[in-house]
């Protein structure tokens, strides 16, 4: 990226028009100041603290190096369905068995693993700006360079990020409502969370789409993001998601939890769908018939 300095920039420092000019945070600026050829003015390495006069060009490169990349990510050709791509960034409906992160029973087959055999032909690091439980389907967003990783984790520590859910839940649940219940980590547990008095802020919208005595299907709107929140919230008001083990029963219906992210909307960037998978559209129709399918 290519900037020519202005007469309001005249005489500034060029870590200040760093920070203060582009809005890059101390993080991004660090990493870019590791490579040689990462900050140039006039087409030359310079330091952060030579200033800038008017006319300079400052040449800023954010792609990533070879000594970036995480040796132990192994590329692994795993079906994707992509959403969105560019140089940027890449908006992927990941599958209901796909973990985000490689963690200790997951080296090889999760979303990192197949984005990184995506892009083998150049350095890649796995950048994932949301997460998703691994049986959770759905919207994830991942960087594809330093700095709109450094952007969007702004505008996601902003509140530009708004989700929604399709969630299939137990009972007949009609209407809509806002479930305002603080969520805490319970004692005994490293993964699962309770409702508590003195839990965090935790606030769930949601709308009822299709109902029946045994089922409903809720679009679902987290306006705050607690780990397990929408799970934790359905459950909480008697309506746990159909599969959902943990705070709910398994189901011979629904091998995992039946939970969706459907659309996020990112202030200034875009909007982004990701369609219901086969096995929550089936469940859909079995209880409400093949037209009641929700793309």
């Amino acid at each position: 990226m290519e900037y020519i300095i202005n007469e309001k920039q005249d005489k500034i420092l060029l870590r200040d028009f760093l920070r203060r000019e582009l809005k890059l945070s101390a993080r991004l600026v660090k990493s870019l100041k590791k490579y040689e050829r990462s900050i140039l003015v006039n087409g030359v390495h310079s330091d952060v603290t030579r200033r800038l006069s008017i006319g300079d060009i400052v040449t800023l490169d954010f792609t990533d190096k070879e000594d970036d990349v995480n040796e132990y990510l192994e590329k692994t050709d795993l079906p994707l369905d992509i959403i969105y791509e560019d140089e940027n960034f890449t908006v992927v409906n990941k599958s209901s068995n796909m973990p985000t992160h490689q963690s200790l029973r997951h080296y090889t087959d999760t979303l990192a693993n197949a984005l990184a055999f995506r892009y083998k032909d150049r350095p890649y690091v796995f950048r994932a700006i949301n997460r998703l439980d691994m049986d959770t389907s759905g919207v994830v967003v991942t960087a594809n360079n330093r700095f709109y990783a450094d952007f969007l984790c702004e505008k996601l520590q902003n509140g530009a990020f708004h989700k929604q859910y399709i969630a299939i839940v137990e009972g007949k649940l009609d209407g809509e409502g806002v479930i305002d219940a603080p969520i805490i980590r319970l004692e005994k547990s490293i993964i699962k969370r309770g409702v508590s008095e003195n839990g965090d802020e935790a606030i769930t919208n949601y709308k009822t789409l299709l109902s029946s005595k045994k089922i409903s299907v809720v679009l679902v709107t987290p306006i705050t993001g607690r780990t397990h929140q929408i799970r934790v919230h359905m459950a909480h008001i008697g309506h746990p998601i159909v599969g959902d083990f943990l705070y709910g029963k398994e189901s011979s219906e629904m091998k995992r939890q039946a939970l969706h992210a459907y659309r996020l909307d990112i202030d200034g960037v875009g909007s982004f769908e990701a369609k219901l998978p086969d096995d929550m559209q089936n469940l859909i129709r079995r209880y409400f018939g093949d037209d009641k399918s929700i793309s």
